[in-house]
């Protein structure tokens, strides 16, 4: 089998999606037999990295630092004998791409279109292929993986699945890698003293709340705080609604099944929201960079709404599911695999 490369970055800027998702593709690619070399810019993630049981080596550059650092990961890249790479970032050009694509097989994956990029594979989960056909023009060269097929989550979510119960006793609230809004703090404030569901408030790596979460969790006991967990899953399966930020945890709570009201925090998650909400699958409550006192009512109106409609709710359940079954990340690992064979 295979040397496979991952180039990825997290930190506190753009927090851990991008990693995270990119694990869940390692982790299938490691089942299939291939090795996995993980490459950061920094070491905010190393040890992540390593706990998952993948090599890991950091570039000597801030993460900012793309178009720098080219030589040094073509180095790499031969130095490692890896014979395809994976690349997840926004902030890369044409010429990046097609330096790499140069020395060894290339993977992409992509949010924002990039479609004219060279790669092997092109992967754009947050669309259908019918949408997007006339962007891509049909491009031979490459092959591309669209729609939410090839999501790439965790194994742990392609058997998830909750049961909807008619009573919502369980809310789970999560705004991201670094919550930079204080969303968890403003959502559970407006909501304590008006809903007697227990919430599980789930804040990430680089979220800076945790002392206040604490304290809140500490003054009333229908809050519990979850920090940089790394099972989310099981906390997903036990609630019958969630609140969450824009981006991968989105996929996952689909996989689960759960009712879902979602808000904005970056321009590239406003295309995968609005797909959710155009199929019915979740509430969008707003964009927090333009309102944030605004998202925050709305999203406690729609929680008191969903909490009280278990039609409402087993609907959006029924429709996640069939939308994402978390096998996504397990189709990449074939089609990679199918390209090392050619």
């Amino acid at each position: 089998m295979a040397e496979i490369g991952i180039r990825v970055n997290a930190n506190d800027k753009i927090a851990m999606g991008h990693l995270m998702r990119c694990m869940s593709i390692a982790q299938q690619l490691a089942k299939a037999g291939h090795t996995v070399h993980v490459i950061l810019s920094e070491p905010y993630a190393e040890q992540l990295v390593l706990q998952n049981g993948f090599a890991c080596t950091c570039l000597s550059r801030v993460y900012e630092q793309r178009e720098m650092e080219i030589q040094e990961l073509t180095g790499l890249v031969r130095q490692k004998g890896i014979s395809c790479l994976l690349v997840d970032a926004y902030d890369l050009s044409f010429g990046y791409m097609q330096a790499l694509k140069q020395i060894c097989k290339t993977v992409y994956l992509d949010d924002l279109k990039h479609f004219e990029y060279p790669a092997d594979l092109l992967i754009h989960y947050t669309c259908d292929a019918a949408s997007v056909m006339d962007e891509i023009q049909r491009d031979l060269s490459k092959k591309y993986l669209l729609g939410m097929r090839y999501a790439p989550l965790r194994e742990e979510f392609s058997v998830a699945g909750i049961c909807i119960r008619e009573r919502a006793e369980q809310v789970l609230i999560t705004t991201g890698g670094t919550d930079a809004y204080d969303m968890t703090v403003g959502i559970l404030k407006e909501i304590s003293g008006r809903l007697r569901s227990k919430k599980h408030a789930v804040s990430g790596k680089f979220c800076h709340n945790q002392t206040v979460l604490q304290e809140m969790a500490a003054a009333d006991n229908s809050i519990q705080v979850y920090h940089d967990i790394p099972d989310i899953c099981q906390v997903m399966m036990t609630c019958d609604l969630a609140v969450s930020a824009g981006g991968g945890t989105l996929a996952e709570l689909c996989a689960c099944g759960v009712p879902t009201i979602c808000f904005a925090v970056a321009d590239n998650q406003l295309p995968g929201i609005r797909m959710y909400a155009d199929a019915g699958i979740m509430v969008y409550a707003g964009d927090v960079r333009h309102n944030r006192e605004g998202v925050i009512q709305s999203v406690v109106e729609n929680i008191e709404l969903l909490a009280g409609d278990y039609g409402k709710r087993k609907d959006m359940g029924r429709k996640a599911r069939q939308f994402v079954d978390g096998k996504g990340a397990s189709r990449i690992a074939q089609e990679i695999t199918k390209l090392l064979a050619n």
